[in-house]
């Protein structure tokens, strides 16, 4: 995928690292060379992960996320009633 990039080049060729091994996932990392760093990267890099985003829907692949539980402290609890309801 970002062999077809025509900044990129092709040595050294792109290589995908695991950075780390994650509760909900695998952490990679993209690595490249482009011979134009004072173009800048982050278009680059947007269109690399959005044709990764893409890839990942086409193979039904899920980005695992946790489950989040969210308390408001001080919040009235589910079975107190309301100040000034009838």
């Amino acid at each position: 995928m970002a062999a077809r990039q025509a900044r990129i080049l092709s040595d050294p060729a792109p290589k995908a690292v695991v950075v780390r091994l994650a509760d909900n996932g695998v952490d990679l990392e993209l690595g490249f060379w482009v011979d134009d760093p004072q173009t800048g990267t982050l278009a680059l890099r947007s269109e690399l992960q959005l044709n990764i985003w893409r890839a990942f829907q086409q193979h039904q692949i899920e980005i695992p996320s946790p489950p989040r539980t969210v308390r408001l402290v001080g919040a009235p609890s589910e079975g107190a009633s309301k100040a000034g309801t009838t």
